[in-house]
């Protein structure tokens, strides 16, 4: 199941990454599913946690909702406005999200109706258990500026 380790943005073009996702700056995490609902275990916090590498967020399958919707949601809210330019995520091995697509809000929310998809909002995670990085610096600035972004995964190779 995907382990969703870090959301960077560049402030200055030469500076160093700056980690926008730590729960120490007050971000929180949420996620549509968590696997066997054991959130101290599996929970969408733990795949902010840089002090443990072995800790991530383990979604179980998908329920269909009156939508029709079955996909997977993992939604970071920062609690304060970001410009995001890079995502960086890490699946297990033999389990990734699929069919990933990209959301931002200006909002602190999980609501669907305040989420705007990025132009370039479909990302593709490989099946590998590397760090993976997708550049978002080419999507519109007033998108990338956000409170909340929300990855939604429409399958998975473990869904």
């Amino acid at each position: 199941s995907p382990c969703y380790t870090n959301m960077c943005n560049e402030g200055a073009w030469q500076a160093t990454k700056i980690l926008l996702s730590k729960p120490s700056t007050g971000t929180k995490a949420r996620s549509s599913s968590v696997l066997n609902r054991n959130s101290k275990l599996y929970g969408a916090m733990n795949a902010l946690d840089e002090a443990d590498v072995s800790s991530c967020w383990n979604s179980d399958a998908a329920s269909t909702t009156d939508d029709g919707d079955s996909s997977i949601y993992y939604t970071v809210m920062f609690n304060r406005s970001v410009m995001i330019n890079e995502v960086r995520m890490q699946f297990q091995g033999g389990f990734v999200g699929e069919e990933c697509t990209v959301y931002t809000s200006n909002k602190d929310t999980t609501s669907k109706k305040d989420m705007v998809a990025l132009d370039e909002s479909l990302v593709e995670p490989e099946d590998v258990n590397e760090l993976q990085s997708f550049d978002l610096s080419t999507e519109e600035a007033g998108k990338r500026v956000c409170r909340t972004v929300q990855f939604k995964f429409d399958s998975s190779t473990d869904f």
